[in-house]
This record gives structure tokens, C-alpha cells and sequence, in this order.
């Protein structure tokens, strides 16, 4: 098998990515493979911060070496080392997986129920006798009678709800003095 003309065009492929993207966002050459037809593909390393791990690709087609080389992609891929998303679920996958945990947790929370009953039939029994001591003392508290706050509210607290130390937005303020200026204009007091 023929070695390909494109195979000896990695400075030519530097150069055009170098162009593409900036000095500053290529790193050194990794390696070079044969796509088949005069098309060969060259990886460089990627100097972004976000991107550790990605690869410049650049794709440079020759079909023989009398012929000039050019670019046809160029291309940042992630490496074997990169942080890439997941792979896409459909809807309709997540919706069933939703739907299933929701099952499972209202029959967590009904045997919790039934449990919780089961538990408090048990004390009521117990309690029975308590209750009946109980009873009394609680009719004793009845009917005393309990302090009840004023609620009403104050004039301070009137005057501080009314005032909360910002401005008017411009457009009241300039409304606002508009109508100062009418009432000057018909002699009246403006502060009324």
C-alpha cells in the first residue's frame, strides 16, 4: 500500500489551524492516520482552559504531490481523557423512570402509614387510663383565662411601613413634580 501525499503536510496542517484558532489555543502534534483517498487527518494537542484533554483535528486532503494540499475541516474533538455531557435519554425514557420512582415512593409512604397507625393503636390502649386523669386537669386550664395580645398596630409601626427609605422610581418623581408646577401655575400651595 502507497503511502498518501497528504501524509507529509502536518506543518501545512499546523499552519492552517494555527490561522483558524490562534497560536495560542494549539499545542504539540500528536499523530497523523490515512482516511483513504488522498485524505489525512492530523491531531494536535488543545491549549484551552476549558477544554483538557480535547484535540485539534485537521483534515487535509492531496490527491497527489503534484497537486497543492487543502484544509477540509478543522474540528476540536474530545480526547480519551476529556470531560464530555452524558449521552441523551429521550423523554420518553426519563418520563418512565419518573413515573416508576413516583410507584415506589407511595408505597414507601402508605407502609410508613400503615405502620405509623399500626404503632399508634398500640399506645392508644395505654393511654386510655392517662386520658381520663387527663380530662381534668384540662378543664381546670379551660377556664382560666388566657392573656390575648393587642393586635392592633401602632402608629409607628403605620408611619415606618409607609416610609422604607428608597426612591420613587423616576418616572413618579418627574409625574410628581409636574404636578407641583401646575398647582404654583394656578396659585395654589403645592403642599396640599
Amino acid at each position: 500500500m502507497s503511502k498518501s501525499p497528504a501524509l507529509d503536510q502536518k506543518d501545512f496542517a499546523k499552519a492552517a489551524l494555527i490561522e483558524a484558532s490562534g497560536r495560542n489555543k494549539v499545542g504539540n502534534f500528536i499523530e497523523a492516520f490515512e482516511e483513504g483517498g488522498g485524505v489525512a487527518t492530523f491531531l494536535f494537542e488543545n491549549n484551552q482552559k476549558g477544554y483538557v484533554g480535547w484535540r485539534w483535528s485537521v483534515t487535509v486532503y492531496q490527491s497527489d504531490k503534484n497537486e497543492p494540499a487543502t484544509v477540509s475541516e478543522i474540528v476540536l474533538l474530545p480526547g480519551p481523557d476529556s470531560l464530555v455531557a452524558p449521552d441523551w435519554v429521550p423523554w420518553s425514557e426519563r418520563l418512565a423512570d419518573y413515573k416508576a420512582l413516583q410507584i415506589e415512593l407511595e408505597k414507601q409512604a402508605a407502609l410508613d402509614a400503615e405502620e405509623a397507625d399500626d404503632a399508634d393503636e398500640d399506645d392508644t390502649d395505654d393511654e386510655d387510663s392517662e386520658e381520663t386523669e387527663e380530662s381534668t386537669s384540662e378543664v381546670e386550664v379551660e377556664s382560666e383565662e388566657l392573656p390575648v395580645a393587642n393586635l392592633e398596630e401602632g402608629e409607628d409601626a403605620q408611619d415606618d411601613s409607609e416610609d422604607t427609605g428608597r426612591k420613587p422610581p423616576r418616572f413618579l418623581r418627574r409625574r410628581k413634580g409636574l404636578k407641583i408646577k401646575k398647582a404654583r401655575g394656578k396659585g395654589k400651595n403645592p403642599q396640599d
